[in-house]
């Protein structure tokens, strides 16, 4: 059988559950595991799926019984921001190709605005992604209550999939701002 990542970490079967409440459960149950390095990995595992609101829907649903597909379609108001986290990484990318590309002090210093903006740019989408994805989040009650069907549930859970990829792909693009 599956592993039930909520079971491993002492958890309720719900999609709402506080950070917090999650990181403590696993701080619990890593006692458990002193000196067990497949049981401490399983629970690493389970941690990680309950952390990432994408994997922990995926992971409630399939518990449920409740079949989909991890790929496939996304909803509407998602495929606009393909676009707009695209053309951000893009334009990130040629900047810190030129950064890197500075000799000489002056030619980094010159550079300092565009890298400003650059950085603006990055927290902006952030911003706007973490709303979109606060948004998702909120349909969990809907979700788990059955008032959303499985299958927007399952479009539910790749939207947020393709979320927490592009927030990845800005904070690592952000950080090398700053390397």
């Amino acid at each position: 059988m599956a592993m039930d990542a909520f079971e491993s970490l002492g958890l309720p079967r719900s999609l709402n559950l506080a950070e917090e409440t999650v990181r403590e459960a696993y701080r619990m149950a890593s006692k458990n595991y002193q000196g067990d390095e497949l049981g401490f990995s399983r629970l690493n595992e389970a941690y990680r799926v309950i952390m990432s609101p994408a994997a922990r829907l995926m992971h409630w649903l399939e518990l449920a019984g409740i079949n989909g597909d991890r790929r496939g379609v996304v909803a509407g108001e998602l495929l606009d921001w393909f676009g707009v986290v695209g053309t951000v990484i893009q334009e990130t990318d040629l900047l810190l190709r030129k950064k890197e590309q500075c000799q000489s002090q002056l030619a980094r210093a010159l550079m300092e605005s565009n890298l400003q903006r650059g950085r603006e740019k990055i927290e902006q989408c952030q911003d706007h992604l973490r709303v979109v994805e606060k948004s998702k989040i909120g349909d969990f009650p809907a979700i788990e209550s059955g008032v959303i069907n499985a299958e927007n549930a399952w479009i539910c859970a790749r939207d947020l999939s393709f979320l927490e990829k592009w927030q990845q792909q800005l904070r690592e693009r952000y950080g090398k701002f700053f390397s």
